[in-house]
């Protein structure tokens, strides 16, 4: 996270700098993006930029949560009316819905498209990390509501829960990105749902043979 001399910062200064790295890093990987181009496009003398973040990587988070807080409060308020949906349902509709928010937020968008081809390890595991606080917050909302509905046993422990979805979200960003060769939702709608389905078919009925025994 930034020090507290970034917040600080008139807010105009302080959208400078995020702008510009929000430019840099949708399209550089994180090795390659650079901080003296952050700093010329921000107009802001380098060694002042590390009196607002502690290097690179701390940039790098910071930017990349901030964009995922942006979607996840996006889908938040996109889940807030459809209540009457399944918990499947809704599921399913946030791959729809980060469409919208692509088309709405482009550079977030190009962000995402760089971060799935990022190579640097830690770079990845630092943002996954912070994404998935974020993205637990989203997922708590949901099953808070199937609960409500009788949709699911309200025996099911909601941490539990919570990291399974958040697996299936991880795993289906890396089918779109591995198999399907792009994460664009619009282009691969039909497979990327049946893939959805497939997984949340495994979790909400299990893979007993209900026909015999495991």
């Amino acid at each position: 996270m930034p020090k507290e001399t970034f917040f600080h910062l008139p807010e105009e200064k302080r959208n400078m700098i995020i702008q510009a790295a929000v430019n840099e890093f949708s399209k550089s990987g994180y090795d390659t993006a650079s901080i003296n181009r952050v700093c010329r496009a921000a107009n802001i003398a380098k060694g002042s930029f590390y009196q607002y973040f502690t290097d690179k990587l701390d940039l790098y988070v910071y930017i990349m949560t901030t964009a995922i807080e942006e979607k996840i409060r996006f889908f938040s308020d996109s889940l807030a009316g459809l209540t009457d949906l399944t918990m499947p349902e809704q599921f399913r509709l946030l791959f729809k819905k980060g469409v919208e928010f692509a088309k709405n937020h482009p550079q977030y968008a190009a962000l995402g498209e760089q971060f799935a081809k990022e190579n640097n390890e830690a770079a990845r595991k630092a943002v996954i990390k912070e994404g998935n606080k974020q993205s637990e917050l989203l997922f708590s909302q949901m099953i808070q509501n199937a609960k409500a509905k009788g949709e699911i046993d309200s025996k099911v422990e909601p941490l539990a829960l919570n990291l399974l979805l958040q697996s299936v979200n991880s795993t289906v960003l890396n089918y779109m990105q591995n198999r399907l060769g792009s994460s664009d939702y619009e282009y691969h709608e039909d497979d990327i749902n049946s893939f959805v389905d497939s997984l949340l078919n495994i979790i909400l009925n299990g893979i007993r043979n209900k026909g015999g025994v495991l």
